[in-house]
């Protein structure tokens, strides 16, 4: 996963890069509640220009599925 990736998510979840992970799942970030869902949503929106549909959406519950949902959106995600 690129920094850039990583950075979105750490803004997101006021944490830091570093502790940004593909493993991480919402249950384990205890920042992750509704509101931050839709911050998650707007902001890698406007960073990466692109749409989220509402079932890419809801279905945004770890690191791993918002990468998988990134790549299905043409975003170069890295390794």
């Amino acid at each position: 996963m690129n920094d850039k990736v990583k950075e979105v998510l750490a803004e997101v979840f006021d944490m830091k890069s570093s502790e940004i992970t593909v493993g991480l799942t919402k249950d384990d970030i205890d920042t992750w509640d509704s509101l931050r869902q839709m911050d998650l949503v707007t902001s890698l929106e406007k960073e990466f220009d692109i749409r989220l549909e509402m079932m890419e959406i809801v279905s945004l519950d770890s690191v791993a599925k918002t990468v998988e949902i990134l790549k299905s959106k043409g975003v170069d995600v890295g390794d």
